[in-house]
C-alpha cells in the first residue's frame, strides 16, 4: 500500500531533480493530478471504474471488446477483459487535466497538420484527433500486429480510414529488426536492434521517422506533430527524427515515465539540436514503482 507522506517526499524530491537539471517543470504540472500519485491505488481504482461505467458502454465484438463512447461517439477495440484501467485510456485523450493529455499548450494543431502517431495501440488519439480537425492525416506507427489489427476495426467503424495510414511497425532510433526487451521495472524497456540479417522470434520491423519520411518523399514542419508513448523507445524515436526536428522543427509529445532519465536527456538533446522550442514537462506518473514524470512537449509555433 502506498504511504501518502512517503509518495510526496518521493514527488517533491524528483521535481526539485528536474529543476536542478533543466528549470523546465512548473510547479502546477508537477502538481496535475498528484492525489493520485500519493493515495492509495484503491481509491483511484474504485474510482476509474464508477467514470468508465458513465462514460462508456463496452460489448464484447468477437475477439475483442468494443468500447464506444457516449460524449464523443467514438468507438475503439480492446483486446483483453476491460477494467477500471480502461478509464485511464479514455481520460488521457479528454482531459486536459491529465498529464499524459498530448494537445495541451504550447502543442497547436490545425486542420491541415500531419501527426505521426508511434505507438498508435487502440488508436483513439488518432481518432479524436481526425474527428475534431486537429489534424489532416494520422500515420499510425504499431508494432503489435493484434493491436494494428484492432487499431483498422476502430477507423472503419468510426469512419476514419480515409486519414489514417496504419505501418505495423515500431519506431526507433535506426531502421531495421529489433525486439523489446524488458527493464529493471515492467515499464522500463528498450528496444534490441538486431545485426543486419539476423533473426528473433519475438522480432518487429523498426523504423526511423527521419527513413520513413525519407523513403516517403515527407517532410514535417513546426504544424505538425510527432506525439510517442513508445514503451521505453521514447528517446530512441526522438534520435531518429533528429533530421526533421533539426530542419522542420515539429511539435513534440512524447511519454517521459518509462525510463529514469528519460526526461532531463529528452531536454539536454533537444536544447543541443533546437534551442528555440518552448518545452512543457507535465505530470508524475502513479502506476510506476516511482513517481517519474509523464509528458514532454515542445513547439516554435508563437
Amino acid at each position: 500500500m502506498k504511504n501518502p507522506l512517503t509518495q510526496s517526499l518521493r514527488c517533491w524530491r524528483e521535481w526539485r531533480r528536474q529543476q536542478k537539471l533543466h528549470g523546465r517543470f512548473a510547479f502546477a504540472d508537477a502538481r496535475m493530478q498528484v492525489n493520485r500519485v500519493v493515495s492509495p491505488a484503491r481509491l483511484h481504482s474504485m474510482a476509474a471504474a464508477r467514470s468508465l461505467a458513465n462514460e462508456a458502454e463496452i460489448t464484447q465484438a468477437g475477439d475483442a471488446w468494443q468500447v464506444q463512447l457516449r460524449d464523443s461517439g467514438l468507438s475503439f477495440f480492446w483486446p483483453s477483459d476491460p477494467d477500471q484501467n480502461l478509464h485511464f485510456v479514455i481520460e488521457q485523450e479528454f482531459s486536459a487535466a491529465n498529464p499524459h493529455h498530448y494537445t495541451t499548450s504550447p502543442i497547436r494543431l490545425s486542420p491541415e497538420s500531419t501527426v505521426f502517431d508511434v505507438g498508435a495501440c487502440e488508436g483513439l488519439f488518432a481518432f479524436r484527433a481526425l474527428k475534431d480537425g486537429l489534424a489532416k492525416r494520422v500515420v499510425c506507427f504499431e508494432p503489435s500486429e493484434r493491436m494494428a489489427a484492432l487499431l483498422h476495426r476502430g477507423a472503419e467503424t468510426n469512419g476514419l480510414a480515409n486519414g489514417i495510414t496504419i505501418e505495423h511497425c515500431g519506431v526507433g532510433s535506426q531502421t531495421g529488426q529489433a525486439r523489446m526487451i524488458a527493464g529493471d521495472n515492467p515499464d522500463a524497456g528498450y528496444l534490441e536492434y538486431l545485426p543486419s540479417g539476423g533473426s528473433h522470434a519475438d522480432a518487429v520491423p523498426v523504423t526511423s521517422i527521419d527513413d520513413y519520411c525519407r523513403s516517403h518523399q515527407s517532410a514535417l514542419g513546426p504544424g505538425d506533430l510527432i506525439k510517442a508513448d513508445a514503451e521505453g523507445a521514447d528517446l530512441d524515436v526522438l534520435l531518429g527524427a533528429e533530421e526533421q526536428i533539426r530542419n522542420g522543427a515539429p511539435q513534440l509529445a512524447i511519454t517521459t515515465y518509462h525510463v529514469d532519465v528519460h526526461a532531463e536527456r529528452m531536454i539536454a538533446w533537444l536544447r543541443e539540436i533546437r534551442p528555440d522550442y518552448s518545452l512543457r514537462l507535465k505530470g508524475f506518473s502513479f502506476w510506476t514503482t516511482k513517481p517519474r514524470p509523464v509528458l514532454l512537449q515542445a513547439s516554435t509555433l508563437p
